[in-house]
Parts: C-alpha cells; sequence; structure tokens
C-alpha cells in the first residue's frame, strides 16, 4: 500500500474482512453473498482472502487489520477435510503466519475459526479477542446438522423435450446458533466445503447485525465458484458434478460419496485424474479410490499415470473391463467421453489443479 492508499484507508476505516486457510475462496464468496445487499463493499466493507503462508505481504494486512474500525479474521479449514468424521488436524507450520496476524488484532476485533479443525480452533487459545467458531461438532457456535443432498431427475418435459429437475438441486442442512435453528438452502452445491462456508457467513453475518433468517435467505442466492462441487448442465441433457477446480484424497472420496447418494439419475460416470502431492503411498490411496468408484458410479474415465491405479481398485472391486476407460492425456479420451454420455446420466469430474481437468468440463458442459 502506498502513502495515499494508506491515508484514504485512515480516513474512511472501513471494516476488513480478512478470509485465509484452505477454504478461503468460497469463503469469500458465501460472505460476499450475504452481505453485499445490506452493505457498500469498497466503501464501508472490505474483503480479502489470502494464503497467509505464502503471502509475502503480511505487513499490509496487520496495518489493515490494526487500523480498521471492525477487523475480522476468518480461518478457514487447513487440513484435509476428512469424509467419515468431524474432527481433523491440519500442518500447525501453515498457521504460523495465521497466529501472528491475530495477535496483531485490537481488542475489538473478531476471530472466527473452523472448529472441527483442530489446527484452527486452537489459534484462540493465542489471542483474547472475540471468537466465534462454526462446524459440525456439537460444541461449534455455529453448527450444521440434518445435512441431505437432493438432485433426482424430474420426469416432466422442459425446453425442446428436455428433462427437468425437481426443484430442489442441492445441499439442504440447518444452523443451530444459541438455540435458534434455520435451514438453509445452498442451490446446485455439494460437499463439506460449501457447508463450512456457509457457516462461516453466517457467523460474519451475525457479526454485522443480521439474524439467520436473513442470512439464510441470502444463502439461497450464493453461486460459489467453478469447479467446487456445482452441479451444472451436460451435452446431450447429462448432468454434471464439477469438482475440477482441485482434489485432494479426501475431497474426491467425498465426491464420490455424494455422486452414489445422488438419486433419479439413469447412469453415472466418474471422470477422474490424478490426485498429486501424496507422497509414496500414491499408489495405495489411488486404488483406495477405485474401490470407492465401483459402488458409486457405473463407468469410469481416468486421466493419467497416477490415475490408472484408480481403474486397477475399481476393477478389483467388480467393475468389469468394458465399463473402464483409461488415457494418459484429456486429449486421447475427450471424444470417447463425449460419445459415451447419454441423456439423463450424472458425470462427476475431478482431479487435481495440475491435471486441468477445467478442459474436460469445457468439452461436455451444455452450450448457451
Amino acid at each position: 500500500m502506498n502513502f495515499l492508499a494508506k491515508l484514504a484507508f485512515l480516513f474512511k476505516k472501513p471494516k476488513v474482512i480478512i478470509v485465509t486457510g484452505e477454504g478461503r475462496q468460497t469463503a469469500k464468496e458465501a460472505i460476499f453473498q450475504v452481505l453485499k445487499q445490506y452493505f457498500k463493499f469498497g466503501r464501508e466493507i472490505l474483503i480479502f482472502e489470502t494464503d497467509l503462508t505464502k503471502s509475502p505481504d503480511i505487513g499490509k494486512f496487520k496495518f489493515l487489520a490494526s487500523k480498521s474500525s471492525l477487523p475480522i479474521l476468518i480461518v478457514t479449514h487447513i487440513g484435509d477435510i476428512p469424509v467419515e468424521q468431524d474432527f481433523f488436524a491440519g500442518d500447525r507450520v501453515k498457521t504460523l503466519r495465521i497466529r501472528e496476524l491475530a495477535k496483531t488484532l485490537p481488542s475489538w476485533g473478531h476471530l472466527i475459526l473452523n472448529f472441527d479443525d483442530e489446527t484452527a480452533r486452537e489459534i484462540k487459545d493465542e489471542t483474547n479477542l472475540k471468537e466465534s467458531t462454526f462446524g459440525f461438532q456439537e460444541r461449534a457456535d455455529f453448527r450444521a446438522t440434518d445435512i441431505k443432498y437432493q438432485a433426482s431427475e424430474g420426469s416432466e418435459g422442459g425446453k425442446e423435450g428436455k428433462a427437468i429437475f425437481d426443484l430442489n438441486r442441492g445441499t439442504n442442512f440447518k444452523i443451530n446458533y444459541k438455540g435458534n435453528i434455520v435451514p438453509v438452502w445452498l442451490e446446485e452445491l455439494f460437499g463439506k466445503e460449501q457447508i463450512y462456508s456457509a457457516l462461516s457467513a453466517a457467523a460474519v453475518g451475525t457479526i454485522f447485525g443480521l439474524n439467520l433468517v436473513k442470512i439464510s435467505q441470502s444463502l439461497k442466492e450464493y453461486k460459489s465458484l467453478p469447479g467446487k462441487m456445482k452441479l451444472i448442465e451436460g451435452i446431450k441433457h447429462s448432468w454434471i458434478l464439477d469438482d475440477s477446480e482441485s482434489a485432494t484424497i479426501f475431497s474426491m472420496v467425498e465426491a464420490l460419496e455424494i455422486l452414489g447418494k445422488i438419486q433419479g439419475f439413469k447412469r453415472k460416470i466418474a471422470v477422474l485424474g490424478d490426485v498429486i502431492g501424496i507422497g509414496k503411498y500414491t499408489i495405495e490411496a489411488h486404488e483406495a479410490i477405485g474401490e470407492r468408484v465401483a459402488r458409486a458410479a457405473d463407468s469410469l474415465f481416468t486421466f493419467g499415470q497416477r490415475a490408472k491405479f484408480i481403474a486397477q481398485g475399481a476393477s478389483v472391486k467388480g467393475m468389469t473391463q468394458d465399463r473402464i476407460f483409461q488415457f494418459d492425456k484429456i486429449e486421447d479420451g475427450k471424444i470417447l467421453l463425449q460419445n459415451e454420455i447419454k441423456e439423463g446420466d450424472l458425470i462427476l469430474v475431478d482431479g487435481s489443479k495440475e491435471m486441468k481437468m477445467g478442459k474436460i468440463i469445457e468439452e461436455i458442459k451444455a452450450r448457451t
């Protein structure tokens, strides 16, 4: 920040929201959606999402937080989100700068932490700030319960004879806060990270004086970001569960679990790329994913050298070879995938950012 920018900031003293952690991008979008119709961004409120483990300009955020009329620091998950349990932890080294920033917040600042992630939750022990938590566990201040994934294909005719969805397609859950329970609907969005984002937005909205009903109404319009467990229309009147932006072992397993739970489609196709950065257990991890594929999908397309072990795991669990298609590169298999897709199919597309699975989305999404 140059001198004039700092001077303008000191004159206006806007409220500042800083979002960090692995879920920072979706959380920022959800927070913006909740606040945008009640407050003016750029004048009353500034919102930033930053990876503080890599950010070279932590000094800028220290200045913004310490001089703001209302600084809020949100720490989303640090570790990978597991599918079958609501408690986990990340690498504490990744929180060094986050904790450094938290300590600079003035006494009127707020700290909002993912309660389920022990690494994020323990940040509160090093500050005396007003603190709120969110998560799935009972002791979280903003707790999600009664989670249901809904997206069954409708039987009514739409435009040009196209099958349409039932009115409900997305995630339904309840926010519990201080004895108040309000239902929340996330249209065409799925997965724990999206729920965490909505919970963090509810925590921020409450600080700004909004009640849970207004927050819930705002979240109905939350669209999130491309490639983040988002349902979109595909070619040939199919549907795509787009998780192409990035993947870990945990997130891909969760995506497959959700694929398996969503009902009403003629077939389900898993289109999976390599998960990069696992280390020495790469083969075993990909084989374990393949075992999940066999339970969740009717067909499997893999892209990449590591993803071949996904195919191997699916085969071991009974998926026949005529339903498994393996390719090294996206260009090698995109035409066959297009030919394989039929009306009424649901296609999950997932893989590490390095695999550029978004190229597949571009090939099979419906043209508007």
